[in-house]
Formats: C-alpha cells, structure tokens, sequence
C-alpha cells in the first residue's frame, strides 16, 4: 500500500445474505469464487453479528457505530437524526470523497448521512410507511403482511424484478465511478439489494442452481413446543401461524434455499467484476476491500423465513477485510456489523466526537488480540414491539425478549439453538451475566417499551399528510450527460 497517501476503500454490502449458505464461509449452497478468493488475503471474521436483524436499524448501526436503541431507529420506518455523525461524515472531513451506490434505506428528508453524493436513489421508499401499521381496535387476529408467498416453489426461479434491474443500475453505476476513480482518497459503498428475496433470479443463474443438491433443516418431532412468545409472535408477522406447513414442505425448502444461492451467486459475480476493474484501473494495492451484508435469512431453519428473528441465520452476517499488506487470517473473535465505523474512522486517523458502542477492528486485523467481549442484537419493531435482545460472549448466547421466557445456548455444544439451558440451576451464574447486560442499566428497557407504540399514531399522520400532498424524500441523483458522453 501506498506509504504517502491514505487508502481508497470500496465497501460492498449484499442483503440478507447469510453466511450459512456461501461458499465463502465454509458453508454449502452458493458457488461464490470471488468471495472465496477474497477471503484467502482478508481478515475474516467467521462470528460476525448484524447489530439488528432488519434492514434499516442495522443499517442505522452500519453508518453510526451506535446500537440502534441509542439512534431510536426501531424498524423499517424509522429515521435518525441528521446531527449523528456517520462514518461518510468523519471520512469527508478526513479528505475522502464519499459515494453511495445503491441501497442503504434511509428514512427521512436526510438521504445522504454524510455521503458527499449517491450515484442513484434508493431502491424503497424514503418515508414512515413501512413502520408497524396500528391495529384495529380488539383485533387479536389482525396481521399487517404475509410474507410466505415469496418462499413457495410456485414464486421462484427464473425471471426478472424491480430488485433486479436496481442492482444492475448500481453495478453499472460503481463500475462507472471506479474507471474515473477521483485522483484523492475516496470511498465507495456500493449496497446490492440482492440475495434479499423476491428470489426471481436470471435464467443463467437459476439453470446453474436449478438441480443443486442443498442441505435442509432438520425439524425436531416438539419444534412447535420450543417456540417462544418471541417466535410465535414472528410467526404470525410472517404469515407462518396460517401457511406455516408450507414453508416446511421440502418442495418449498429446496426451491427458496436454490433461489437464494442463485441469487448470492450473482451478487458474487458482481463483487468479482468490481474487484476486476481495481485491478485492471492500478487501485487495488492500494484499496481497502470490505464484503458484509445488513442481516441474515432463516431459509426454512425453525420452520422460519425472513430474519427479525435472534437466531443464528438471521443474526449472523459474513465480514471479510481485506487491507493491502495485512496478513490473511480467521477470526473467531464474535465480532458485529457496529464495529466497522470505529474501524473505518480509525483508518481515515480521526478520533470520534462521542463515545461509540463498536470497536476498531484494525488491530485485529494487523495482528494484535480481540478481547472477548457481549456482542449485542437488538431487535423491537414490527412484529414484536417490545424491547428484546441478543448477547453473544463466548460460545455462549442469550436471548432476551420483555415479558417472555428467556433462552440461553451453548452454540459450541448446540449450534442449532435447540437445548434452551435458561432456568438451568447448573447455568444460574452465566445466565445472571448475560441478563445483567440487558437489564442492568445501559438499555432504558421502559423508554422502548413506549416508543415503539407511541410514535406510531404520529407517523400515521405525517403518512397521511404526504400522501394528500403528494410529497416524498426520495433522492434524485444528479445526471451530467455533458461530461459522461460526448458532446464536443
């Protein structure tokens, strides 16, 4: 790497991509060669966890190293306050050109959170609709959204979506920008929408996964006895307390578990054609490579679908490094998604103005030991709505959930989360530690509990409002086709 001039890094995110079915991550499903190349010179961090499992808290977390408590950012539509420096704002004033490519789901009239410009808008909506909608009146039955017809058979396999075509633009447009590639430090984040369903998938990609021979889940003979009022209450969100025996039909199992290995595929090819072009363009000795993904996918484990869920699918993210110079190696220090602004504001030399809730992984990744610290997920919005909690120390997990029975696991000796060990007198000391982090002061337990419902009615509202005006936030991103093309 270059001694004189600070790095360029290119950060590439991918959707709801679990690692539990690339390649890359030891795992079998998605044929993912440019990952997998990518791993051999990177840090990899093989216990990584998305700080939210859905999308917009996560990302919320991805750009401010702040728990998404800390933020406010609850669910899928939720904003954070423009004053919360992201990362994209420390790195501008470090003299980095920032720029955004594709999707990071903000909320609200603040669409760039410190990016300097998007290459194009997003790929959802800007404004509060997609918060948990206010159920009738005594309406014990009511649910907002089906999700299940996504993950038939019937819905997959070959064919072309709006996701589709959006990642197309964004690859276009991040292969654009790295050809014209600006003479100062910048960097790019480049956000696919993809594997993220619906699981529509070009036709050579599913011709390549169409027969692929793909692990199922194994379903214990009690697994309807072992969910807890956290999983029933994602059950119902995610229409499986109706259509649930359809997501465990293995005709349905193996067809979303190809559409998405398919998906992941391509998305891999993606991330191989960017890799190219720094190669072929003189920057890749002296660029910064990250690969991660907002949150996991449960696949048809537990009998789930989608994520929300503190499970290890839906929690767990792949996280690859790569810094020039940097020996490769494996990390299995648990890790989050929250630590990545710590580590990028840490790369650009610039020391944050308030304390943040992730760590610089930078010394790690040169080498140095990673203290063994809670790994914390949270998740409070829609389907739940109440404060509930992940901690990860060690091999051991705890899952948290106000007003609901708590869990606790030993993924070294349970990697399935099936043995609930919480109330287990021979547990009491470790289970009390784990508890302590949740309910010991740090997280106001009773502010989420009331923030979740009452701000609810007000965004009812302003949805309302904007939809009598006719007015929305989403970006237009600029077009300068006198400087792109020829015009002299």
């Amino acid at each position: 790497m270059t001694k004189t001039k600070q790095p360029n890094i290119l950060l590439i995110m991918a959707d709801q991509m679990t690692p539990f079915m690339l390649e890359a991550c030891g795992s079998t499903g998605a044929r993912t060669a440019n990952m997998t190349a990518l791993v051999q010179r990177s840090a990899n961090f093989t216990n990584a966890y998305t700080p939210s499992p859905i999308c917009v808290p996560a990302r919320s977390c991805f750009m401010t190293g702040l728990y998404t408590s800390t933020t406010g950012c609850y669910d899928n539509g939720d904003p954070y306050h423009s004053f919360i420096p992201t990362f994209a704002h420390y790195l501008a004033n470090a003299g980095y050109e920032t720029v955004l490519s594709g999707k990071m789901h903000f909320i609200g009239a603040d669409q760039l959170h410190g990016f300097q410009r998007r290459l194009n808008t997003d790929v959802y909506p800007s404004g509060f609709i997609w918060s948990y909608p206010l159920p009738p009146e005594n309406d014990p039955n009511f649910q907002a959204f089906d999700f299940t017809p996504q993950y038939l058979a019937e819905n997959i396999g070959p064919g072309w979506s709006k996701e589709l075509q959006y990642d197309e633009e964004t690859h276009f447009k991040s292969l654009e920008f790295l050809r014209n590639a600006p003479g100062k430090p910048w960097l790019l984040t480049v956000s696919f929408t993809n594997p993220h369903p619906p699981y529509k998938v070009p036709k050579k990609y599913w011709e390549r996964y169409k027969d692929a021979d793909i692990p199922l889940p194994d379903y214990p003979d009690d697994m309807d006895a072992r969910y807890s009022d956290y999983d029933l209450a994602l059950r119902r969100w995610h229409g499986l307390h109706i259509r649930g025996d359809e997501i465990r039909d293995p005709a349905n199992l193996i067809a979303m578990r190809r559409g998405f290995a398919a998906l992941a595929h391509y998305v891999d090819d993606k991330i191989g054609e960017l890799l190219e072009v720094l190669e072929d363009s003189g920057l890749r000795e002296e660029t910064i490579v990250i690969v991660t993904s907002d949150h996991g996918e449960m696949l048809g484990e537990k009998g789930m679908i989608q994520k929300r869920g503190l499970y290890e699918w839906s929690a767990r993210i792949p996280m690859f490094i790569d810094i020039p110079g940097a020996e490769p190696r494996q990390i299995g220090t648990p890790v989050s998604l929250l630590d990545l602004p710590a580590t990028l504001i840490d790369i650009a030399g610039h020391e944050p103005v308030r304390r943040l809730e992730g760590r610089s992984l930078l010394p790690a990744i040169h080498g140095a030991g990673l203290d063994v610290i809670p790994v914390i997920s949270e998740y409070h919005g829609e389907g739940i709505m109440r404060p509930s909690f992940m901690v990860r120390l060690g091999d051991w997990k705890y899952h948290y959930c106000y007003g609901s029975a708590p869990q606790l696991y030993n993924l070294a000796q349970d990697p399935g989360e099936w043995n609930n060990l919480a109330g287990d007198p021979g547990y009491t000391e470790i289970e009390a530690r784990l508890n302590r982090e949740i309910t010991g002061g740090y997280f106001d337990l009773e502010k989420i509990k009331s923030d979740v419902w009452d701000r609810l009615a007000m965004k009812q509202v302003v949805n309302d409002a904007m939809k009598a005006n006719g007015t929305a936030w989403d970006y237009s991103a600029a077009q300068d086709a006198a400087s792109q093309y020829v015009r002299t």
